[in-house]
């Protein structure tokens, strides 16, 4: 059958009459806010004319008529009101298509070049499944003692707004200027986001900053209430995707975020839970789309969006409540749905393998570290803005840059007498070459003691709590190594992670009525759900801690095998301070000074071995010290005043 012509086409609009006019009016903003309704009247009323027009000159809310659609990997047509695509048209929003979304896996895994851009257009499709299922789901009220709702009219917008900008404060290397070095603010903090945000440096052709665009083209659907509390439209997102801060003196958005806390028209909780929380829009998103793009693509089960509920829980349960809770209901005993339970297990284990095979590969890992490294070097000791410096530059830019910024550093350091302008230069035309470190020592979790786990995690990573420090300690430790064994400044990296991301385990889920933490609901029932399994995955996750030390090939060559094992032995003893049985730090470091003495390539072969650190004669050339868990350098044990030629101990 010949498809039905379209008769609109051609056809004459009239203009919006009187009723809807007035809708439009200063004095009737109010409420339309208020009324959600009135936004269909308003949208219904809407000439066509006005469709696709820029969000500064629309004059109404948008309608699904007015939507476009992009096509995107994994997820296929992804629709989007044109406020948003307004936003996507921004430049601070265009900024993310030069970001890659795994950072150096792509040196590895040569698919993973997808950008971040793509991924948080990929999660708005996402969430609006969950929103239609939740949807779906609150019309299945029947005689369930408790009350499940929907998404209000205005919640969908901000959430499916917040799911697009949840990471726009992301930069090239971002983790490891971030999380490991400390150098500047995370990506979802409020001084990031005021700079992406607010900076006059990114401005459409209008000359609007992104939140002078969102609270211009989104300010329909700020409910009455909230308005009424001085809260706009960029409020309203910043507070969905930030990460709240500690102390509520320092909070710049402090009054809001009580007002949010305390709203039913945008219940804080619920939208922030679906787009970044345990299982959630960013998850169920990066974890497909990353994986179609390392090669090994996942299938997607929709099944648990047929789970999911927004549970009133407030004093009148047939209202919304600040109190309510997004959760993924498993049912009620004895007809408990065993299936969701497997899906959620089933993510789990999709996001131990993306970290055990990807984001932990050791060749990616050597990449990671050498940029740790250099990065250190060049910012390190410094109290350069590398936010601002990095903000703009995709991850080849910054690389460049760096590299350009360390070549500048290596000729002011030159007069001081310093190395690391050098050392930063030489790590950054490595990795742009690729020519990446080779593997020296790797110990994991279970190699180690569990009290030298935590030490080593808590002097070397950011576990410790002092990402600072942490960056400093694993430096001293590699530049002690180098200049102990007589390496080139720069020869080696290490790479000791934080906490692993095994946050599905904490999503809300129901038993009847009954809400709690999957990982608490455990606990309290004695694994009734998983059965032990659960425990087990998270026994995994604790189990990819492992730390990491790489050598650059010429050095490693150089040293010739002999000497490399005595390099491991310091590595294990002296850095990372596994000591057995009756060890201890004065003489293990003594013993490697005696093999440093004798063995064929040392820079150390004939000098003499002195009984105690404090006898060592100290070169002024030659820096010693101690190691971050207390051993003193090799170097402190040998008297170089006697030594044979480096010339002839190199032969």
């Amino acid at each position: 059958m010949p498809e039905k012509a379209d008769t609109r086409k051609g056809e004459q609009i009239d203009s919006p009459g009187p009723e809807t006019k007035a809708l439009f009016d200063d004095a009737a903003v109010a409420q339309v806010e208020a009324k959600p309704e009135a936004i269909r009247k308003v949208a219904a009323a809407t000439p066509e004319s006005s469709r696709g027009m820029p969000e500064s000159v629309r004059k109404q809310p948008s309608t699904k008529a007015d939507r476009q659609e992009f096509f995107l990997p994994v997820s296929g047509f992804v629709w989007f009101y044109p406020e948003e695509v307004d936003v996507t048209n921004h430049p601070a929003f265009q900024r993310l298509g030069r970001v890659y979304q795994l950072g150096q896996t792509h040196l590895v895994y040569r698919g993973g070049t997808h950008k971040r851009i793509e991924h948080v257009l990929g999660a708005v499709h996402i969430v609006q499944r969950v929103i239609d299922a939740i949807e779906h789901n609150s019309q299945k009220n029947g005689k369930a003692t408790y009350k499940r709702s929907a998404l209000q009219t205005e919640e969908v917008r901000f959430v499916r707004l917040g799911a697009l900008l949840h990471d726009i404060g992301h930069i090239a290397a971002g983790h490891t200027v971030e999380d490991e070095l400390c150098l500047a603010e995370r990506h979802d903090e409020d001084k990031r986001l005021d700079a992406v945000f607010n900076s006059s440096r990114w401005q459409n052709a209008e000359g609007l900053t992104l939140t002078q665009l969102v609270d211009q083209a989104f300010a329909f659907y700020v409910p009455g209430k909230l308005r009424n509390a001085g809260i706009k439209p960029s409020h309203i997102v910043r507070l969905l995707i930030r990460k709240t801060p500690k102390d509520a003196d320092k909070d710049p958005l402090e009054k809001e975020q009580r007002v949010l806390e305390n709203s039913e028209e945008i219940r804080l909780q619920v939208c922030r839970d679906l787009i970044g929380n345990t299982i959630c829009a960013d998850l169920l998103d990066y974890i497909h789309r990353d994986w179609y793009h390392i090669g090994k693509p996942k299938p997607f089960d929709d099944r648990l969006l047929h789970y999911m509920e927004i549970r009133n829980l407030g004093v009148v349960p047939e209202f919304p409540s600040p109190k309510d809770r997004f959760v993924i209901s498993l049912g009620r005993r004895p007809k408990l749905r065993t299936d969701a339970i497997s899906n959620i297990l089933e993510l789990l284990e999709w996001r131990y393998q993306l970290a055990e095979s990807v984001l932990f590969h050791r060749t990616k890992l050597a990449a990671a570290a050498m940029l740790d490294r250099a990065l250190y070097e060049l910012w390190g000791d410094t109290n350069e803005d590398v936010e601002n410096i990095l903000l703009p530059l995709s991850d080849e830019e910054m690389l460049a840059k760096c590299r350009e910024l360390a070549e500048a550093r290596q000729k002011r350091d030159k007069a001081k007498g310093k190395d690391n302008g050098l050392v930063a230069a030489k790590l950054l035309d490595a990795l742009e070459k690729r020519q990446l470190f080779s593997h020296l020592s790797t110990r994991f979790y279970d190699d180690l003691p569990a009290d030298v786990v935590a030490e080593v995690g808590n002097t070397y990573s950011a576990a410790g709590g002092d990402a600072k420090r942490a960056s400093t300690n694993r430096n001293r430790a590699l530049r002690l190594l180098e200049a102990d064994f007589g390496l080139c400044p720069g020869a080696l990296a290490m790479y000791c992670p934080g906490s692993v991301n095994e946050k599905i385990a904490a999503v809300q889920i129901a038993v009847g009525s009954e809400i709690r933490p999957f990982s608490e609901f455990e606990e309290k029932h004695n694994r009734q759900l998983s059965g032990g399994h659960l425990d087990a995955q998270m026994h995994r996750f604790h189990r990819l801690w492992r730390v990491h030390f790489f050598i650059d090939r010429v050095e490693k060559k150089r040293l010739g095998p002999e000497l490399v094992s005595v390099l491991q032995r310091a590595v294990e003893k002296l850095v990372l301070g596994h000591l057995v049985d009756e060890e201890d730090n004065g003489r293990i470091v003594r013993s490697l000074a005696g093999l440093l003495t004798q063995i064929h390539g040392s820079p150390w072969l004939g000098a003499t071995l002195c009984e105690t650190p404090a006898g060592a004669h100290r070169d002024p050339n030659v820096a010693t010290g101690s190691y971050p868990l207390g051993a003193d350098s090799i170097r402190s044990y040998i008297d170089t005043t006697v030594l044979i030629e480096p010339s002839k101990a190199k032969e």
